[in-house]
């Protein structure tokens, strides 16, 4: 199984705006990941999202160039959630999961080294990783951040 998680682009500080929509940055940024995504025909079945404006702007954009309908909010992917609830629900196939640090980095952890305090990839803006699960055991397929696209 190959799932993919994405930390949300880069958004403006909470003092411009609370709810911390994208910047400008972080909307172009977002955009030449998902287009490299397209370009080499990564499939993804579903993308999920936390409830932040950030991670919701950022899963749009990837579900835009990507040709995906089917974008839902998912609970248990806020930044202090428990890794361990979004870890019970990787259930689909290809799924995209677009989140906040420390949890997508503890949720990865978890996947691939079976510790949530072992950091096994340093997550950036707009990055996505890609892990193959195989018998609920996990490995770092490709890392794609901005800057390679």
């Amino acid at each position: 199984m190959k799932l993919y998680f994405v930390q949300h682009g880069l958004a403006v500080a909470k003092t411009v705006d609370e709810k911390r929509p994208l910047s400008e940055v972080g909307l172009n940024e977002s955009s030449k990941v998902a287009i490299f995504l397209k370009q080499h025909n990564v499939k993804v079945n579903k993308i999920c999202h936390s409830d932040k404006l950030r991670a919701k702007q950022t899963a749009e954009i990837f579900s835009k160039h990507l040709n995906i309908d089917n974008i839902v909010e998912m609970s248990g992917m806020a930044p202090n959630d428990d890794p361990g609830l979004l870890v019970n629900d990787l259930l689909e196939e290809q799924g995209m999961y677009v989140g906040h640090l420390p949890n997508l980095q503890k949720v990865v952890s978890q996947l691939v080294a079976g510790d949530q305090v072992r950091e096994v990839i340093q997550f950036q803006n707009s990055a996505v990783v890609c892990l193959e699960i195989e018998e609920g055991k996990g490995r770092v397929s490709w890392y794609v951040p901005p800057s390679m696209c």
